[in-house]
């Protein structure tokens, strides 16, 4: 089919209004560090989530919010995410599905 976009040019296509306040965040940033497997970074397919050093860096500002990682820290990891939709109107726009 011709003229079909792949799914990294779909995403790029899409916008973000950021909030000042970020909607993910962490009950106890030392249950990250006790955490084996750091299944929020295996799941975001943003890569929001990186392992700097000796913490986990957050970069809520490409989230996709498909709740992957919430999921993903409850079920497989320490349960220290924090997870919240973005306020009304900031956040990811989706552009092209």
């Amino acid at each position: 089919m011709a003229g079909r976009l792949s799914t990294s040019e779909r995403l790029g296509a899409d916008a973000f209004d950021t909030d000042t306040s970020p909607h993910l965040t962490l009950s106890d940033p030392a249950l990250c560090r006790t955490c084996p497997d750091k299944p929020c970074i295996a799941v975001c397919p943003a890569e929001v989530y990186h392992w700097e050093s000796d913490r986990l860096r957050i970069s809520y500002e490409s989230c996709l919010e498909t709740g992957a990682c919430r999921i993903a820290c409850q079920s497989l990891g320490r349960g220290a995410l924090v997870w919240a939709f973005p306020p009304a109107g900031k956040g990811v726009q989706y552009r092209l599905g």
